[in-house]
């Protein structure tokens, strides 16, 4: 789940701030755009089942777009929707430290 009395799940506040991070540094951008899921996992300290279950629910939201090839593999990548609710998120977090 997404939110628990009205607040974002820890794993999930992870996920978004390690793909807006990647979305943000335009030099690692050499190849396809966004995180591996292996990368991601590894960044996160998630589980690939626990990770795959909040893209899932983040995709759903049209949050994250998510592409999981044949093999399992993947990529995750924050949609421009996705930006600006993290975006949002940060200004909130920011404006509570003042």
């Amino acid at each position: 789940m997404l939110i628990l009395d009205n607040e974002i799940d820890d794993a999930v506040l992870l996920i978004l701030s390690a793909l807006h991070a990647d979305a943000s540094d335009q030099e690692s951008h050499r190849g396809e755009p966004g995180l591996s899921l292996a990368r991601l996992s590894k960044r996160t300290e998630l589980r690939m089942s626990t990770l795959r279950r909040h893209l899932t629910a983040l995709e759903d939201a049209e949050i994250v777009s998510l592409v999981v090839n044949e093999d399992g593999t993947g990529r995750a990548i924050l949609t421009p929707y996705g930006m600006a609710i993290f975006d949002a998120l940060d200004e909130s977090q920011s404006a509570d430290m003042v």
